[in-house]
């Protein structure tokens, strides 16, 4: 295995996940083995191609490039299938209590599992998309792993996690180099990353994983500050602004936005 071990017993830190604000999360510091975190320093994926990936030039996402997984080097997959793996979505399942959980089998291609984002980055405030690809079933919890080897936390490039309407950070959960977040997803867990200083010396690197319940009333058994209730959407993201919401460049992200608070009220 190349995750420590330590971490292979998360029910142990469950009242720390369930009881922290805006909404369960947790963090996880020295998260990959020595010597494997070191290996994959010498790793360099391919960001130039045109099939390799895709890039981001936008007023949410700036900066910012995600893997196609068919294409990504064999030291970044073992990463992805060890978190896909049936052993780590137990340790999650005893983590939340959410008993039916479990890792994707599309393959994440469309989704993608592997990010970078260069100085001057910016991931605005999201929810990221409900559902199951292919079976629908709701999505329940986000993973994300640092993955760069030095970083400054002035340079920021932390996940930020807002109240329930995606307009104020509660909590900044800082990018610690091997180190990995845990946090409950909602359609109310917006996070983002807030703009990455462009004096940073290193691009941001890090690994997403996202987990499904086979409920569609996965959260009932948590307390959370806003309503517990699962319903469909698309990634849905805020706009700096109320009037970037009328740019035509925009109209995807209002849409989505609209098609959001449509659902959210009749659920």
């Amino acid at each position: 295995m190349i995750i420590n071990d330590e971490h292979y017993n998360l029910e142990s830190r469950k009242d720390e996940f369930l009881n922290s604000k805006p909404f369960p999360h947790l963090q996880l510091k020295n998260f990959l083995k020595k010597d494997f975190f070191e290996d994959f320093q010498n790793t360099k994926e391919d960001t130039t191609s045109k099939n390799s990936g895709k890039n981001f030039e936008t007023d949410v996402e700036d900066k910012k490039w995600i893997s196609k997984n068919s294409e990504l080097s064999s030291i970044t997959k073992k990463i992805i299938d060890e978190l896909s793996s049936d052993l780590w979505a137990k340790n999650l399942r005893d983590l939340t209590g959410i008993s039916d959980l479990f890792c994707t089998t599309v393959g994440n291609t469309d989704l993608a599992n592997y990010h970078e984002m260069k100085p001057g980055g910016l991931l605005a405030p999201h929810v990221d998309h409900s559902s199951e690809p292919k079976t629908g079933y709701p999505h329940v919890l986000n993973m994300v792993v640092y993955l760069t080897k030095e970083w400054d936390t002035s340079w920021g490039g932390g996940t930020d996690l807002l109240n329930n309407k995606g307009s104020k950070i509660i909590t900044k959960v800082p990018y610690l180099p091997n180190s990995a977040v845990i946090f409950l997803h909602t359609p109310f867990s917006f996070h983002g990353v807030s703009r990455i200083n462009e004096k940073a010396k290193f691009v941001r690197k890090s690994i997403y994983i996202d987990y499904y319940s086979q409920s569609f009333d996965p959260y009932k058994h948590i307390n959370l500050d806003f309503k517990n209730k699962w319903f469909e959407h698309g990634t849905t993201f805020v706009l700096p602004k109320f009037n970037s919401y009328f740019k035509k460049e925009n109209s995807l992200y209002r849409k989505i936005k609209l098609d959001y608070l449509i659902n959210k009220f009749f659920n």
